[in-house]
């Protein structure tokens, strides 16, 4: 009898995992695309010895037939193959069906990873390239994580000034 009962468990455990794993899934949307997060912006915001923190804005095109409703990214940034600093952003959006919108986040970086940066920086440099790593939090169509991984460049030329 306690074989019965023990294989009874099993299955009944067996079913209640299954039925767990579709619940959970239904919330994902069908045909999902992972929305393209880029770095639209990065401006110092608090330059101190031992912390640094800058503004970050960061531009999410939905690819997706539906709006896509976010309230919160959480990120890390290499800048020219150099940890730069991790950040967030507690931000509310709705990015709309093949649309795009922007967010601004805090990224906080130490000493050690501001001092690379300055270091490696090469004034006659033409591009700099960035890596974005992370997690989007959505909301809608269904509470669910979107991880991220892109990468990118920045052109650093200036059109030169008009002559007078």
């Amino acid at each position: 009898m306690p074989n019965v009962f023990s294989r009874r468990l099993r299955i009944s455990g067996l079913i209640l995992l299954v039925i767990g794993l579709m619940s959970a899934c239904s919330t994902f949307p069908r045909n999902f695309e992972t929305p393209k997060i880029s770095i639209a912006g990065i401006t110092p915001k608090n330059v101190a010895i031992f912390e640094q923190r800058f503004e970050v804005q960061l531009r999410i095109q939905n690819p997706n037939d539906f709006d896509l409703g976010l309230n919160g990214i959480r990120f890390d940034i290499e800048l020219n193959n150099k940890e730069f600093g991790n950040g967030m952003s507690l931000a509310k959006v709705i990015v709309p069906r093949l649309g795009s919108e922007v967010v601004t986040g805090e990224v906080i970086t130490g000493l050690g990873s501001f001092l690379r940066q300055v270091q490696g920086m090469n004034a006659s440099a033409a591009k700099l390239r960035y890596h974005l790593k992370g997690t989007a939090f959505a909301e809608s169509p269904g509470d669910f994580t979107i991880p991220f991984d892109e990468s990118g460049e920045v052109d650093l030329h200036f059109a030169p000034a008009a002559q007078q």
